[in-house]
Formats: structure tokens, C-alpha cells, sequence
């Protein structure tokens, strides 16, 4: 450490410079000064030395320094480790961004083949264009975290369509007229919806139903039919809903997926139950063939999409790798 003599002298040196020369030695006093006053003068003449070398000798800088410690650029919108927990996952894989050709996106339709962008640069965009996104679990909360994403995938020059995030979108905008919606969002994560939670898995309750059939135990059919990705529709309802791939389908539709799953026993004497490529492939084919046997259309779930991402990885030298981090039924597009 620096002596309070040793750092007298140094000043004095600094002050001797021409810029100084009109200024009054630091460790000069006027006659008069108590001892006192001159150990602090002194001591805070050096603090303030040593703390100017030590901010040159590491290259910190307090203007640089961003709450929490960390030391960046920042920007005008959202903190991007704030953005990054509030924005909604897309849903489906980036698209490669120097692709000329469209693929087939989640939602069964074909959208230009370097979309979606990756998450990060949505997240990037999302917080470029926002002060802050609500934190929330309430309702509004969440369906302004989607509609700022949305937005961000379009300003990116992609379609809403290159991601799940609008059926998602609908099926929170669907709980304004639930009188039950509190107690549905209570059970949901920070930004999971009721379409997240109906693709997660078919689940034993609403599976239960798949009594009784002249195919497949029930039991095995509950496990290997993949979920419809979409709440049920009311078996009462004469208007149309908007499904989950943003058209509208009879408001009946989907059926439960306890009627799904009977319908592909009742058809099926078994379901392939390996989780290489074809198997999985086969499984959602029969499941869409149920959804159709049961009056309603494809639209009203996501099997159309997440199948067609199945169906993409049979030219995929990869697959086998992308497969292997994969469960059931999982898919790369959800």
C-alpha cells in the first residue's frame, strides 16, 4: 500500500505538470490549518490517487458498469437477461438463414426457410422495441407477452406461422370469456398457455375414457397416442372457434383426447411403440386419421404440424442425433 508521504509526493510531482501550475500544491496547507484538517486533506488526496490508479490499472470504468455488475453496452429497450425469462418460446427449430427454399412450419404451412429466427434475436428485437414486458401470470400479463413477440417475428420478415405462438396466443385470448380462467392460469407456468399444457402429454384424467375396445388396451393407447395440442371444443357449441394454427374449426372440435384415444384402438389391433422415426411417423398418421373419423379437421389440433416436422427429418442425415434427444412423442416442433 501507498504511504500518505509517498502519495504527497507523487501529487506534487502531478502538480508541477503546466496544467497545474496555477493550482495549489495538494500537500501544501495555509498556516492556521489544524493537524486534524490536514490528515484528512492528506488521507483523501490518496484515496482518491489510488483510486484512479486502480480504475486504469484494470479498466473499469463506473460509467460502463450496468446493475448487477456486469460491464456492456446496454441498450434502449429491456434488460436482455429480463427479456430473455419474459418472451415466449417460438415453438419451432431456427430456420438456416441462408436457406432460398421455404419448409414445412408448425403449423402444417409452408413459411421461407430461414424462419423462424433463432431466440435470440427475438429476444433482441422484443427488447429494442420495449422499455419492459409485464411480468405477470395474470391473463392481460400474458397475452401482451405474445402479441410483443409476435410483433418482433415480424419485424424480422417472418410469419407468425414459422412459430406456435399464435394458436398459443388464441387459446389465452379464449380464457377473456372463461368465467373459470383464474383458476386456469393458476396451475399454468410464467408463460405456458392452455395449448402448452394440452401438448405436454394426454395425461391420465382425460385419457380415461379409452375403455372397452376391440383394439389396443386402452392403457397402451393412453401412453402411445401423441396429444392433440389443443383444449377440447364443446360438444354443444353451433359457432366456430379459432383453433390452434390461427383458422377457425367447428367450435365441437377438437373431441377429448379420451374420445381420440378410443377411436385409434377401436381401429388399430396395435400402435408401433418405438421412438425411431417411422414409428412416431405412424402414430401421428393414425391419430389424424381419428381426428377425421370423429367429423373434425386437422386445424383443430397440432398434429398436422408437428407431423410435418417429423416427416422433414426423413432427408436429415442427422436424425438419428435429433431423435435420440427426443421423447415419445416428442417432435422438433414441439
Amino acid at each position: 500500500m501507498l504511504s500518505v508521504m509517498n502519495c504527497c509526493h507523487i501529487i506534487a510531482r502531478i502538480s508541477r505538470h503546466k496544467q497545474y501550475r496555477n493550482e495549489e500544491e495538494p500537500c501544501m496547507y495555509r498556516r492556521g490549518v489544524s493537524g486534524r484538517t490536514r490528515k484528512l486533506v492528506v488521507g483523501g488526496a490518496a484515496a482518491a490517487l489510488l483510486g484512479s490508479a486502480l480504475a486504469v490499472g484494470t479498466g473499469m470504468s463506473q460509467a460502463t458498469v450496468q446493475p448487477g455488475g456486469n460491464a456492456g453496452q446496454g441498450n434502449a429497450g429491456a434488460s436482455s437477461g429480463n427479456t430473455n425469462a419474459l418472451v415466449p418460446a417460438l415453438g419451432f427449430s431456427p430456420g438456416n438463414p441462408n436457406a432460398t427454399a421455404d419448409r414445412v412450419g408448425p403449423t402444417g404451412v409452408k413459411v421461407p426457410g430461414r424462419c423462424p429466427p433463432t431466440q435470440a434475436q427475438v429476444n433482441a428485437q422484443v427488447a429494442l422495441k420495449n422499455a419492459s414486458l409485464p411480468s405477470g401470470t395474470d391473463l392481460e400479463s400474458r397475452i401482451q407477452r405474445f402479441e410483443k413477440t409476435l410483433s418482433a417475428i415480424q419485424d424480422l420478415k417472418c410469419p407468425a406461422s414459422s412459430t406456435t405462438l399464435l394458436g398459443r396466443l388464441n387459446s389465452l385470448t379464449a380464457l377473456r370469456a372463461n368465467a373459470n380462467r383464474d383458476n386456469i392460469l393458476r396451475g399454468l407456468g410464467l408463460n405456458e398457455t392452455p395449448a402448452d399444457q394440452a401438448a405436454a402429454g394426454s395425461g391420465g384424467a382425460a385419457a380415461s375414457g379409452a375403455t372397452g375396445n376391440a383394439g389396443a388396451s386402452s392403457g397402451n393407447i393412453n401412453a402411445l397416442v401423441p396429444a392433440l395440442g389443443f383444449s377440447p371444443g364443446n360438444p354443444d357449441a353451433t359457432a366456430d372457434r379459432v383453433g390452434p394454427t390461427g383458422v377457425k374449426v367447428p367450435g365441437r372440435c377438437p373431441p377429448t383426447q379420451a374420445q381420440v384415444n378410443a377411436q385409434v384402438a377401436l381401429k388399430n389391433a396395435s400402435l408401433p411403440s418405438g421412438t425411431d422415426l417411422e414409428s412416431r411417423i405412424q402414430r401421428f398418421e393414425k391419430t389424424l386419421s381419428a381426428i377425421q373419423d370423429l367429423k373434425c379437421p386437422a386445424s383443430s389440433t397440432t398434429l398436422l404440424g408437428r407431423l410435418n416436422s417429423l416427416t422433414a427429418l426423413r432427408a436429415n442425415a442427422n436424425r438419428d442425433n435429433i431423435l435420440r434427444g427426443l421423447g415419445l412423442n416428442e417432435t422438433p416442433a414441439g
